[in-house]
């Protein structure tokens, strides 16, 4: 039976459409809010074909469908209904940092491997590294190389919106691919008033496109990021939109042609300019503040720099940068190096503290480097922001050293990289004091975020479960808490309790971090946040279920540290929970862990104490006739 035929059938058994006054879902069934009880016939649903359980919890239906199904079923029920249910949403300051990080998390790889080059480069072309002279111009023959090397790093960050706008719209629902070409529009843009780019669309600059005393092809949006992920969530809503109103080979011709072209408008008119002024007001208040208000500016700078980077918005400190070094010299270079240096020490910290073996500690090791020579995305968006507390200290950290640095007035003559070798570009003099407030700005990041680690592990809620040294094992599932073991029998949610899903485990957790009870790769996440899939390599299908009726918390309480498609092992960690949101809540925040394409005889229960550590075999294969 396909999803819109079981919905049909659903629909009828609860007692028709008008009957239905909400319909939601959870990880693993609908959740029904009928007009009257009384006309639902659960006998109906529970034969259904497809239909795994069907209950009546206090005044709500719920029809257990499994996780493979329950967002097909849950679609074709909600055409069917009118209005849809409302769906619960984080706050906007939440969902934000977790776009960016979704955004920027597929892109570390890039960033990593940019950063590097990029500060070889510095290191290899730039004078007084190794004597007055730069290398290669002791070595001549090393400038080919080195400029090569050079423009493999800088691309990186030069075309930056190319690489998020292929990111951002997939993240958003859109194609990629429409994403990237309109990050490529906006790099290329201002080649339209340049001589040798773009020859044959030149534009003469009396020909330019100039609206309110704004040229909108001439603004230069490389190495922003604000303005191409705001332009892809319109394109991905502008693309179904088109989308749904064309049908065969039209659709194919004029969606993607449609959507480009009504996004390009809306990006070079309106959003793209808009964030460019933000910038550049952002950038002149930075100035203004650091000139006018003694100490107290370089405090706010310093606290100010890094959310800029996250943004995006620093670029517009570039041409406030050039005109300070023509004049003498740049207060944004030490301030931008104390940051720098700030998140490479936060980071170092969590390497220090995280599981080895953990994701979180192999983010940690590629992107301490990258900051400390002057590239801190990797570091913030693989860790720091991730985290948020590290984030914050290294922002504490760096709005202490910007005023030192103010009250030492240590400024830059020169550009280079913002990171422990910036004292090659500082005035002469301030070298010493320059390389004082670095230091301070390295011991308070990390001093903080190490505390911050210890604090979290004593209250239970290290950043990764110490793992287990066993070996590698597909045909064992591990507890993905430390807790103590409840009969699933006795559970309070009648299908979880008869096992009607596959295979269970249900462990009452000790601490709130819940990890992955196996080797393999997310394939799913509840919206609610509160139940994830991990496929092993070998097809086995598990879901982690944290707690019973915990999706009515529409995932407050609930912090993801995971997204679909990574890779995890035994260990990993999947999600913080804070169980005292979810006791206060009246709702049991015991975690399951099921085997949901196994039969019941495919899997038995391990044997063991009661209390269990994460990492404890709880389920494990059957291999022979005689155990079944």
């Amino acid at each position: 039976m396909d999803a819109m035929s079981m919905a049909d059938a659903i629909l009828r058994a609860l007692g028709g459409v008008e009957n239905v006054v909400a319909a939601t879902h959870c990880a693993t069934r609908l959740r029904i809010d009928p007009r009257e009880l009384s006309r639902v016939d659960t006998a109906a649903l529970d034969a259904l074909p497809g239909v795994l359980a069907a209950q009546v919890v206090g005044a709500q239906v719920q029809i257990v469908v499994g996780p493979g199904r329950v967002d097909d079923v849950a679609d074709a029920v909600d055409r069917r209904l009118a209005p849809p249910a409302a769906s619960s949403v984080r706050p906007l300051p939440t969902r934000a940092i977790s776009v960016l990080v979704d955004v920027f998390t597929p892109l570390l790889p890039a960033f990593v491997a940019g950063g590097l080059l990029t500060a070889l480069h510095n290191v290899l072309a730039g004078p007084g590294a190794f004597g007055d002279l730069a290398v290669v111009d002791v070595v001549t023959w090393l400038r080919g190389p080195v400029a090569l090397v050079g423009l493999l790093g800088a691309a990186v960050f030069a075309l930056l919106p190319v690489l998020l706008g292929f990111s951002a719209a997939g993240r958003f629902g859109g194609s990629p691919y429409l994403g990237a070409a309109m990050g490529a529009a906006l790099v290329a843009a201002p080649g339209l008033s340049t001589d040798s780019a773009l020859p044959a669309i030149h534009l003469t600059p009396d020909t330019g496109w100039v609206i309110a005393g704004v040229d909108v092809l001439a603004i230069d949006y490389r190495g922003t990021v604000l303005p191409i992920i705001a332009i892809c969530f319109v394109l991905a809503r502008l693309e179904r939109f088109f989308g749904r109103r064309l049908r065969g080979s039209a659709r194919l011709l004029l969606v993607p042609l449609l959507t480009l072209l009504t996004t390009g408008l809306l990006a070079f008119l309106a959003l793209g300019p808009a964030l460019r002024v933000t910038a550049d007001a952002a950038a002149v208040g930075m100035e203004w503040l650091y000139s006018s208000a003694g100490l107290l500016g370089g405090t706010v700078v310093g606290a100010v720099y890094s959310p800029l980077v996250v943004t995006g918005l620093h670029q517009g400190l570039i041409a406030i940068e050039l005109g300070l070094l023509s004049t003498g010299g740049s207060f944004i270079f030490p301030v931008a190096a104390a940051a720098n240096v700030a998140q490479a020490a936060a980071t170092l910290a969590v390497w220090v503290s995280a599981r080895r073996g953990s994701r979180l500690r192999a983010l940690a090791a590629t992107a301490t480097a990258p900051a400390a020579l002057g590239i801190a995305e990797p570091a913030m968006f693989g860790v720091t922001l991730r985290l948020r507390a590290p984030f914050a200290i290294a922002v504490g950290a760096t709005a202490v050293s910007a005023t030192l640095l103010a009250a030492f007035r240590v400024e830059a003559v020169t550009l280079g990289a913002a990171g422990v070798f910036g004292f090659l570009s500082i005035a002469p003099g301030r070298v010493g004091p320059f390389l004082l407030c670095l230091g301070v700005s390295i011991a308070l990041s990390f001093t903080g975020t190490l505390v911050w680690a210890r604090w979290r592990r004593r209250r239970g809620r290290p950043l990764d479960q110490d793992g287990s040294a066993e070996p590698r094992d597909d045909s064992v599932v591990r507890s993905p808490v430390s807790g103590t073991r409840v009969e699933v029998s006795t559970l309070g949610d009648s299908a979880f309790a008869a096992s009607a899903l596959g295979p269970t485990s249900a462990i009452a957790p000790a601490s709130g971090l819940v990890s992955s009870p196996a080797e393999g790769t997310i394939s799913a996440i509840a919206a609610a946040a509160h139940a994830y899939g991990v496929t092993t390599d070998d097809g086995t299908e598990l879901l982690v279920h944290v707690g019973i009726d915990t999706v009515r918390l529409g995932g407050r309480g609930f912090r993801p540290l995971v997204r679909v498609g990574d890779r995890v092992s035994p260990g990993d960690a999947l999600v913080h929970v804070d169980l005292a949101a979810v006791t206060a809540a009246g709702l049991d925040p015991v975690v399951l862990t099921i085997v949901t394409n196994a039969d019941e005889r495919a899997f038995s229960a391990v044997d063991g104490p009661d209390d269990v550590s994460a990492g404890t075999p709880v389920l494990r294969r059957r291999t022979s006739a005689n155990e079944i």
